[in-house]
């Protein structure tokens, strides 16, 4: 009975464990809002976008306004459009106009446009102006009206709106702080003309706004990570698809043709008017979770937001305490439940957990709150999993895996190969594209013949340890050692559509962990030591090559020869890693390379294009970037066969091993010319 209890103790220990890992991974996702895009695109669904207000009306600036038949280019309208705009729509009975327009230079033409402008101003008084913010050193920098329009005392709101991370405008700043001020976004002034109510004060409180004795907005503080300001937001309330809201022409305004976009008569009456522009060409689009793939005009957006005011229907979040109260209660209930149910009867309450979420969000979204249902949803679902996880590892915690005997010896990618595919120990092959690699210790023989047996042992058991290492994180797969030469590949027998990227990074990392590695050899009384690699892509053989008795996973092929033999021409050139022109195809947008020659190497007769790697764009230094530029340009004239100034290029390149080399093969063909047909390959006569 104590032994029951005892081990009813540690399992209950064991699943508040993993209640404690649920709750710290979930805490983790929200801290950091992993799967907010998600969650936005699931409240995109819940809008009741079917409800525009009729008291609200465009003018468009659109297509047709823009035509050269109408009023031309946009660019090129006077200011005195929109003063006669104004005055039409207040003969009309508008009850206020916003302009979605922002003029902070002069007019075009002269400075009595503006003063017509500014006149009709001084005579409306029910017009909202725009104007914008944006960020510079740290700083808000605002954009008002032209002095002259400001002479006229209008008032004015921000246009900015904040877009999200998947470009969809879901909020806009309520009030904004400059250093000339603090006012209020273009659709609330609008808003505040039209319901005749008188600013209160510019503070937040328990995360509201007070907008007047009767409205108060619920408001999200965000801070802004370039500038580090603080930014007010509300939830645009979108009732309205693009195009919904009545719509008049500007151009047909001027010619007081009230006709909508429907061929309606339009009363204007004691409505608010938002003249904006909607034609594509202006750009003034964006996404909107109601856009259905067609972006919305911002005069829309603006429209969207002054209806959220007027009628006092405005969106919130679920607040932080209902939401942890929600994650934690479904962790508890789930593990106490998953803990002991089978399988068969969990799924089917699984599913009614996750239909339930989506239903209460759908009903909270009728009181307007934003329920999340991403982060329940995650955390039904990782406590299932987690749950049921470890109930196998319970049950099997004895048990030894395949991959604990093989992971020893390769790599852990065959080694689940291998597991998921048993027949993939039977003899046989298959084309895959891979990157092979090479590497080789610069003069071992003699570094070998100068140190004890137990001392090479030991030096060249640690060398290869390092450098195995870091091609096994780079997802490489060993082929097999040769005394101190290492093969290895990328891209089998598990695709990787990377391969030869992992492989250029591996061999750079093997480079620099060497550097490290030469220091060590002198504190421990080895000696220095350099490496040749070679690298090259291509199609080869992949398989297990051998008998039924002894097989090894290994590559062949033409391919898999040239990076052996890219390896060795290293010291032709006195470089450390040389790769292909297959490899550099592929790599050339991630790595500073060079071109190092066109060879042809012993027992092929097409020549091949051959780079040096030198580094990440990161790593590579302005000398470096130098040199490259100075040997391509010495290279341009060895192949047009100038080796007089390709010479005195290569001559004037510093402590540079290849340009050395060039450099005295330029001699040779100023003593022996080359023949007519020489096609400035290089040809190797020896591996």
């Amino acid at each position: 009975m104590k032994i029951s209890k005892l081990k009813m103790f540690k399992k209950f220990l064991k699943f508040a464990t993993l209640g404690i890992a649920i709750a710290l991974i979930v805490a983790f996702f929200v801290h950091n809002d992993i799967f907010m895009g998600l969650q936005r695109a699931i409240q995109n669904k819940f809008y009741d976008f079917a409800s525009a207000s009729p008291e609200i009306a465009i003018v468009a600036i659109d297509e047709k306004s823009l035509s050269e038949k109408e009023l031309g280019p946009w660019q090129k309208w006077p200011r005195e459009n929109y003063a006669k705009a104004i005055d039409i729509l207040n003969k009309e009975g508008a009850a206020v106009i916003g302009i979605d327009v922002t003029f902070p230079n002069q007019s075009i033409y002269d400075e009595k446009d503006d003063k017509t402008f500014s006149e009709s101003l001084k005579k409306n008084i029910n017009v909202v102006l725009a104007a914008r913010y944006y960020f510079e050193d740290g700083g808000r920098i605002a954009e008002f009206p032209n002095p002259t329009l400001l002479d006229a005392n209008p008032k004015f709101g921000w246009l900015n709106v904040k877009m999200d991370e998947d470009g969809f405008i879901r909020e806009i700043p309520i009030f904004t702080v400059s250093k000339e001020g603090t006012y209020e976004a273009f659709s609330l002034e609008i808003a505040r003309k039209y319901l005749v109510t008188k600013p209160v004060e510019f503070h937040l409180s328990d995360h509201t706004y007070k907008f007047s004795d009767d409205i108060n907005i619920p408001v999200m503080t965000q801070v802004d990570s370039k500038s580090n300001q603080p930014s007010y937001l509300m939830y645009v309330n979108y009732f309205a698809e693009p195009g919904t809201y009545t719509q008049i022409s500007m151009s047909d305004l001027l010619k007081e043709r009230f006709v909508d976009k429907k061929g309606n008569r339009a009363d204007l009456k004691d409505k608010i008017v938002l003249i904006g522009p909607t034609a594509a060409d202006l750009q003034d689009y964006y996404l909107s979770p109601v856009s259905k793939g067609v972006r919305m005009p911002g005069v829309e957006i603006h429209a969207n937001n002054v209806q959220t005011i007027i009628t006092g229907k405005f969106l919130r979040d679920q607040s932080k305490f209902s939401l942890w109260a929600t994650i934690l209660g479904f962790i508890i209930l789930n593990l106490l439940i998953f803990s002991k149910l089978r399988i068969r009867f969990a799924l089917p309450f699984l599913f009614i957990e996750l239909f339930g979420v989506v239903i209460a969000g759908i009903v909270a979204y009728e009181q307007r709150i934003f329920l999340n249902v991403i982060y329940p949803i995650l955390t039904i679902i990782i406590s299932f999993v987690g749950a049921f996880l470890l109930r196998l590892i319970l049950v099997q915690s004895e048990r030894k895996f395949i991959e604990g005997a093989f992971s020893h010896y390769v790599n852990k990618t065959i080694v689940e190969q291998i597991i998921k595919n048993p027949k993939m120990l039977e003899l046989g092959g298959a084309k895959r594209e891979v990157t092979a690699f090479f590497s080789d210790i610069e003069g071992f023989t003699s570094i070998s013949e100068k140190m004890e047996p137990d001392k090479l042992v030991s030096f060249l058991n640690r060398y290869l340890d390092e450098m195995t290492n870091i091609i096994l994180n780079y997802h490489g797969t060993l082929d097999k050692y040769e005394g101190d030469a290492i093969m290895a590949f990328w891209g089998a027998p598990i695709p990787l559509a990377t391969h030869a990227k992992s492989a250029c990074i591996a061999a750079l990392e093997n480079q620099k962990r060497l550097e490290i590695y030469r220091q060590e050899c002198e504190k421990s009384g080895f000696p220095p030591i350099h490496i040749r690699i070679g690298i090259n892509s291509g199609e080869v053989i992949a398989g297990n090559i051998g008998s039924k008795n002894r097989f090894d996973y290994t590559i062949m092929g033409d391919n898999v020869n040239l990076a052996s033999r890219l390896e060795s021409i290293n010291k032709q050139y006195g470089t450390k890693i040389i790769i292909s022109e297959s490899t550099y195809e592929q790599v050339k947008d991630d790595f500073i390379c060079r071109e190092l020659d066109l060879i042809r190497v012993m027992g092929k007769e097409k020549p091949v294009r051959i780079f040096e790697l030198f580094g990440t764009k990161e790593d590579v230094s302005q000398s470096q970037m130098s040199v490259i530029q100075s040997f391509s340009e010495a290279l341009n004239f060895y192949r047009q066969k100038n080796f007089v100034d390709a010479q005195t290029k290569f001559q004037s390149i510093p402590d540079d091993p290849p340009s050395k080399v060039f450099a005295e093969r330029c001699e040779e063909f100023i003593k022996n010319p080359s023949s007519a047909d020489w096609d400035g390959v290089y040809t190797f006569t020896t591996k």
